[in-house]
């Protein structure tokens, strides 16, 4: 019952923004819900939890992580074209870029993923690569001078915006 339910609001919804309701309108609908329901079965309900992963979070709960984990990634992003900027201009005497190693633990594909995307989507770093297997992701970053803050900030950020949305 409730994936049908899901299929008609969505049906709905995509009526709503076509403005119009002809059969045919409504059979693409119909369609169109059913491929984005049974593609996100996954996400929406509780992932399984595979060995050595933490327990399964609920649908509404990551979603409800979801405008942080925006809003976040949106500060970093400014941040780190701040600091490019003022690197750019004015580097500072002292400064190192290089490669830091960060542990991610023993996190799920998507997870890995997911830090991977937010950590090189900031303009002062770069992913180099991720290691799933030995829990390490490989980044460039524009001040490598202390490496413990980096890996210190990037995991303050994991547990503080994304673990709730990508486990």
């Amino acid at each position: 019952m409730a994936l049908f339910a899901r299929i008609a609001v969505l049906t709905v919804l995509y009526l709503l923004a076509l403005g119009k309701a002809y059969p045919g309108d409504l059979l693409v609908g119909a369609v169109l819900a059913v491929v984005l329901v049974i593609a996100s079965q996954r996400f929406v309900l509780s992932l399984k939890a595979a060995e050595g992963l933490p327990p399964p979070v609920s649908a509404v709960r990551r979603i409800a992580g979801v405008p942080a984990l925006l809003g976040g990634t949106l500060i970093d992003i400014a941040r780190g074209s701040w600091k490019v900027a003022r690197y750019c201009l004015r580097p500072p005497p002292d400064f190192e870029p290089g490669l830091v190693t960060i542990p991610i633990g023993q996190s799920s594909p998507g997870s890995a993923t997911a830090w991977g995307i937010r950590v090189g989507i900031a303009p002062d770093s770069v992913v180099v690569g991720i290691d799933e297997k030995q829990g390490h992701l490989l980044a460039h970053v524009l001040d490598s001078r202390d490496p413990d803050a980096v890996r210190a900030e990037e995991l303050h950020i994991y547990e503080r915006r994304q673990r709730r949305v990508f486990p």
